[in-house]
């Protein structure tokens, strides 16, 4: 399906909008429901008494559609008379426009009536003979302006003489004369004061109507040189009559809106879209915001690079909905930025950050949204960006909210709306789209180990993480072999290698991911033997042996970690051959196991692993192996600081209970003779494992960095005290590494 056939889908209609911000050109065009108004107008054009000329105004702020309205009363009056149209905004200076104000006139008379040739002549002479007397329009160069009107003076009639020739030949024209004037109001000051007085000048010709376009604050405030009243009276001189462009109507509007995205090429992106979401946005934040056609044509011209640009990383109703904000109401999105941190849903206690009974919004953290424009503040916050209003209703949305949200895919999510920002996903962010096509696969084994082998680690993380919401709506298949619990968990958990390391054998965290992900899967199927029966089949087709041990830990009976989705005997019976397998491994394939610290962890929980184990160990590779696997990592930081310090930890109790402390310390002894009087050589990785490990084997224990932190601050205080003693509260002791490296080992001991 096209994004064109998307959209239809959604009941949004079919238009050919031009989305340029161009006017229409005919009635046949209009789609405001202005045809009878222009039809009114140039009736008016019509019937007006031009015996001694006619100035007629329409009015109306930019963008409300005054040159569509023109152009429209244009075709309505058709070859009842000739209608000129002059742009003043072509030209700049005062020169400049009064010559080319008549020679464009004569121009376009001539074009429309060749037998009108001696008129069309008269006008451009008499501009030419007007052009230099710049000096009755107050410009400058008075001068020069002077001597070239001299010389065209004297080589012909009379500026008075040509124009009482003029008036002659205009009075006796079958037609009337309709010079169009638009644009005024995008002169600037000087000009809108010389378009204005050219207009008095020849405003009395006969049988001539001039119709002038313009925002009547504008030129008033141009005339009036900043005093409104001023400019009004000035202008009501020469303007003997205006109209006002009617307002459009906002259902006119919003359909005009709504037809235009049906002009967006097929070829943009497009995020999903909710029939809900779009309802409340498009009512209550973009409707608003589109008062004219041409907040309407700015709009759709955004949307296009903007599409683009965010692809379906966004959902299609939120994009829509900031956009009209960022385009339409500047100010606002201003306000939504500089606050994008207390728009987004929040972790924890609110605090003083939170909603406070009483307390006006003013005094909240978005008060600069409300602050620009209360109305549509609320509608923003309300509909694109919920977990504000906690800032003024007693509503929360919590953490678990900002899941939702990236998965659907909204700008409430902090993640989304930093995308929508930036414009580029962040480094290890996959796209959206991704998440769908992996999700779409999980019954598929073959195809989803493909499409997951082609990211990097992180981006494996990132993809996982976003899957894991979805999966519980997944139906169960009717022939569980083709379900995806039953295709995708080998999959997930053979990715374990791949994932970022847990920090320790007895702390998780890349193992976590996969973990959640088997959970939910399993937890789909309601009946216990069909699970007893998935798990066994998971189990015999995971090749990856932490795999293993993990999906016994999300489905078995273990305190604290199982989840008893499978029967009790069921989890011992494969604990037990997990155990088997692995007693049964060669030091060389047992010390290359992802993960060997939990491997080994269950193989020493009975007598015979752990004879088995150790049996193991006595092999220099599988013991450094199990060190390495041991190290882990706290860290500290001092409030306020950027700064974090790291310091190395090993799991040294839970090597004592595998092997006993007297074989451990006497196995890092042997092989730290190996690698100093031997020669052995060992990767970097081991040499710190190994190097920690023999600090441990003779008592010394790495300081905790808020241990360090605390003698730092005994420290201080004992050198305001003027304790001589006091710089030694910092230095290396028994059961610490320098503070100054913590951690800090050498590539090999």
């Amino acid at each position: 399906m096209t994004k064109k056939n998307e959209r239809d889908a959604e009941g949004l209609p079919v238009s050919s909008v031009d989305m340029a911000d161009a006017p229409i050109q005919s009635l046949d065009e209009d789609q405001l429901g202005r045809r009878s108004f222009a039809g009114a107008l140039a009736a008016e054009v019509m019937t007006a008494p031009v015996g001694r000329g006619y100035v007629m105004g329409l009015t109306g702020p930019w963008g409300s559609g005054k040159t569509s309205i023109l152009n429209m009363t244009a075709d309505a009056i058709g070859d009842a008379a000739i209608v000129i149209h002059f742009n003043p905004w072509m030209f700049s200076g005062t020169e400049a426009l009064v010559g080319s104000f008549f020679a464009e006139i004569g121009k376009q008379i001539q074009a429309k009536a060749p037998k009108l040739k001696n008129i069309a002549g008269k006008l451009a002479l008499y501009g030419q003979v007007l052009s230099p007397a710049a000096a009755v329009f107050g410009a400058a160069g008075a001068a020069q302006a002077a001597a070239n009107a001299l010389q065209t003076i004297s080589a012909g009639p009379s500026a008075f003489e040509q124009q009482q020739t003029l008036r002659t030949l205009l009075a006796g024209l079958g037609k009337r004369l309709i010079v169009v004037i638009d644009d005024v109001d995008r002169l600037r000051p000087q000009e809108v004061l010389d378009i204005v007085r050219l207009v008095r000048l020849v405003g009395d010709f006969p049988n001539t109507l001039y119709l002038l376009a313009f925002d009547r604050r504008r030129v008033e405030e141009c005339l009036g040189e900043g005093d409104l009243a001023r400019g009004r009276a000035y202008l009501e001189k020469i303007v003997q009559v205006t109209h006002d462009v009617p307002a459009a109507r906002q259902p006119d509007v919003a359909t005009m809106f709504i037809e235009g995205l049906q002009a967006l090429p097929n070829d943009v992106p497009m995020g999903p879209m909710k029939a809900e979401d779009w309802q409340n946005i498009f009512t209550f934040v973009i409707r608003p915001l589109l008062a004219t056609p041409r907040h309407v044509r700015r709009l759709l011209s955004s949307l296009s690079m903007t599409m683009r640009m965010v692809g379906d990383e966004v959902a299609f109703a939120d994009l829509v909905g900031i956009e009209a904000v960022r385009v339409l109401h500047p100010a606002l999105f201003e306000a939504i930025t500089s606050t994008a941190d207390h728009l987004a849903a929040r972790s924890g206690l609110q605090g003083q950050d939170g909603y406070q009974r009483g307390r006006a919004i003013a005094d909240s953290p978005i008060a600069p949204l409300f602050k620009v424009d209360p109305q549509v503040a609320e509608a923003v916050c309300r509909w694109l960006f919920p977990a504000a209003r906690h800032h003024f209703e007693n509503m929360g949305f919590g953490p678990e909210w900002e899941t939702t949200w990236r998965r659907e895919r909204k700008v409430a999510s902090a993640s989304v709306f930093r995308f929508y920002l930036e414009r580029r996903l962040p480094d290890g962010v996959v796209p959206a789209q991704s998440v769908d096509e992996a999700l779409a696969l999980l019954a598929d084994r073959q195809a989803l180990r493909a499409f997951l082998d082609s990211w990097s680690p992180n981006e494996l993380m990132d993809l996982l993480e976003r899957m894991n919401p979805a999966i519980e709506e997944l139906p169960v298949a009717a022939d569980i072999a083709a379900d995806p619990a039953r295709q995708a968990i080998p999959v997930l958990l053979d990715l374990l290698p791949r994932l970022p390391e847990d920090q320790g054998a007895f702390t998780a965290r890349g193992s976590m991911t996969p973990m959640r992900l088997t959970f939910r899967l399993l937890q789909r199927i309601p009946d216990e033997a069909v699970r007893d029966e998935v798990v066994r089949a998971v189990f015999a087709e995971t090749s990856v042996l932490s795999g293993r041990q993990l999906l016994l830990l999300t489905a078995g009976h273990r305190e604290s970690a199982g989840t008893g989705m499978v029967a009790p005997a069921v989890a011992t019976e494969l604990e037990s051959r997990l155990r088997d397998e692995l007693a049964a491994q060669t030091p060389q394939d047992f010390a290359g196991q992802d993960r060997i610290g939990y491997l080994a962890n269950l193989m020493a929980e009975t007598d015979k692993g752990k004879t088995a184990l150790q049996a193991l160990a006595e092999d220099d590779t599988v013991l450094l192996s199990l060190l390495a696997d041991c190290v882990g990592e706290t860290r500290g930081q001092v409030i306020g600081a950027a700064a974090v310090t790291a310091t190395k930890e090993l799991a040294w109790e839970g090597l004592v209970a595998w092997f006993g402390k007297e074989m451990l310390v006497r196995r890092v002894a042997e092989i730290l003779n190996a690698v100093t009087d031997d020669g052995l050589e060992i990767s970097e990785e081991h040499g710190t494992a190994l190097t920690l490990a023999a600090d441990y084997a003779t008592g010394n224990r790495p300081r905790r960095p808020w241990e360090r932190l605390a003698g730092q601050s005994r420290a201080a205080e004992f050198d305001v005290a003027g304790d001589e003693d006091a710089s030694t509260a910092d230095e290396p002791h028994a059961g610490s590494s320098a503070p100054d490296a913590p951690g800090n080992t050498p590539d090999k001991p």
